[in-house]
């Protein structure tokens, strides 16, 4: 007869104090890199400005991220990535209008945008962040315009759509569209609620008659 503790033999074993140290530090040497690159912007951003955010040593940096602040930015850039396509995964689970759906995602990046750290530091727009961003730039991206696109040709097949334009061009000119309106807001350029009811305009003026 099977041990009545067997159904837990697979869940994780309590983290010890030394590990749960270890990843207090990870967190707090994030958020001090957060702070800094929304202060400052990459190009301005150094190890030793995060350290000394972090209350730690340049040698606590790199022991926990190796290559500095180009892998502290990928790692917080790359969360954000994670947040957006976990909720995007969630919006298209269940059956819904492309219009509708899409709105949900301006809304849901918009809301990014007025985090005042997080909205900063998503819409930094650097060219030496080129580098650093590749191995993570456009993930979120890809996954809005795959949604978006298997929307729009679902649309298409049923007479639903007026343009005659390719589906994943329209998903990519959207994304981009929305994309530009997360940086408006992040930097105070123009109002949440005004850049996603033009957005909003613009999807529903897809729509056929």
């Amino acid at each position: 007869m099977d041990s009545p503790l067997a159904a837990d033999t697979d869940a994780p074993a309590p983290m010890s104090i030394r590990e749960r140290n270890k990843l207090r530090t990870r967190q707090v040497l994030l958020q001090a890199a957060l702070e800094v690159f929304a202060e400052a912007g990459f190009g301005s951003a150094t190890v030793e400005s995060i350290a000394a955010r972090a209350g730690a040593s340049k040698v606590t940096v790199y022991s926990y991220f190796p290559q500095g602040r180009e892998e502290l930015y990928r790692e917080l850039y790359e969360q954000i990535n994670r947040e957006l396509i976990e909720l995007s995964d969630e919006i298209y689970r269940e059956p819904g209008h492309f219009a509708d759906r899409i709105a949900e995602l301006t809304a849901a990046l918009l809301d990014i945008a007025q985090r005042p750290l997080v909205g900063r530091f998503y819409s930094i727009d650097d060219p030496s962040l080129d580098a650093a961003l590749n191995p993570v730039r456009g993930h979120a991206s890809r996954a809005w315009v795959d949604h978006i696109t298997a929307d729009l040709k679902a649309a298409k097949r049923a007479g639903r759509l007026r343009s005659k334009a390719n589906p994943q061009a329209l998903a990519v000119m959207i994304v981009g569209t929305m994309r530009a309106a997360l940086t408006g807001v992040a930097r105070g350029w123009a109002k949440a609620d005004q850049l996603a009811a033009a957005v909003d305009s613009l999807v529903r003026g897809l729509e056929a008659p």
